[in-house]
């Protein structure tokens, strides 16, 4: 399946590329060290969430409402946490 790149505008594999976690849109993002290919964003591991995290140029750039990665690339997107769930109910009653 081919895409669009957001950043450059060229057409894009899906193997060959990556969706951005702020815009969710695809760009080229080379993902194997043994090829050369073009690379219009870029992953680093976020630290505080241990997880790869997703940004292409056009986002990195922009300073909008998003944190901009450009000044700190370690800079952490919000990402909304679930409440911890109550307390379980006992499903039995307790004997006398």
């Amino acid at each position: 399946m081919t895409f669009r790149c957001a950043v450059c505008g060229e057409p894009v594999e899906e193997r060959m590329s990556a969706a951005c976690n702020w815009c969710d849109q695809r760009y080229h993002l080379n993902q194997r060290n043994d090829i050369e290919a073009k690379d219009c964003g870029q992953v680093w591991i976020d630290e505080q969430y241990m997880a790869l995290q997703f940004a292409c140029n056009n986002c990195l750039a922009d300073g909008g409402s998003d944190p901009s990665l450009a000044d700190n690339p370690r800079a952490v997107r919000r990402i909304p946490v679930r409440p911890r769930p109550a307390a379980r109910l006992r499903r039995y009653r307790r004997r006398i």
